[in-house]
């Protein structure tokens, strides 16, 4: 059997437990790194409006930065009401708006804004870029209403200056029991 100097044992032993991940300190970029928190569902209060008429037929996902923008979206958004609500307050130096529409659809299909969270990405060149990720879930009902709704939500999120990013989540109705009506469309 062939015996190893102590110096070189102990050299290996050293590289086995750095190689592990055991001794020493974190490297620095990792030791005051903390994780952004999940995507956090959004309190009703920041819901602020929620509509299947059409006012916006198309699929849309969009943010709005500005009071005038907001006015604009505001007017097409409720533009099929017969008594248009007026556009709420916002503070757009701390919130901005997002504006999520399904596109047509049926009277019981929905769309909801369900989380907003910030989450760091890297892009193609090594940069770490702070994005905000907003998820949008969308109910698919069981067609049992062949007439078109187009529902839309608009909701106020912290103010984020940088990249959007919309994921998109389609569930279908779990009350369905196997009923879909499929529409000739």
């Amino acid at each position: 059997m062939t015996r190893f100097p102590a110096s070189l044992g102990t050299a290996l032993l050293t590289v086995g437990v750095l190689a592990c991940g055991g001794g020493g300190d974190p490297p620095p970029a990792a030791a005051g790194y903390t994780p952004p928190p999940p995507p956090a569902p959004l309190d009703d209060s920041d819901r602020l409006y929620y509509d299947t008429t059409g006012g916006i037929a198309d699929s849309v996902r969009t943010v709005v930065r500005t009071a005038a923008d907001f006015v604009e979206v505001w007017g097409q958004a409720t533009s099929r009401q017969a008594d248009p609500p007026s556009p709420p307050t916002i503070d757009f130096t701390d919130r901005m708006v997002v504006v999520a529409g399904a596109g047509r659809m049926t009277p019981e299909d929905q769309i909801r804004v369900d989380s907003v969270g910030i989450r760091t990405v890297t892009d193609a060149e090594g940069d770490a870029e702070d994005v905000l990720v907003v998820i949008v879930r969308t109910l698919r009902g069981c067609g049992r209403f062949a007439l078109d709704a187009y529902p839309l939500e608009i909701v106020s999120v912290p103010r984020h200056d940088g990249d959007v990013r919309f994921l998109n989540r389609s569930d279908q109705d779990p009350n369905c029991d196997g009923y879909t009506l499929t529409r000739g469309r």
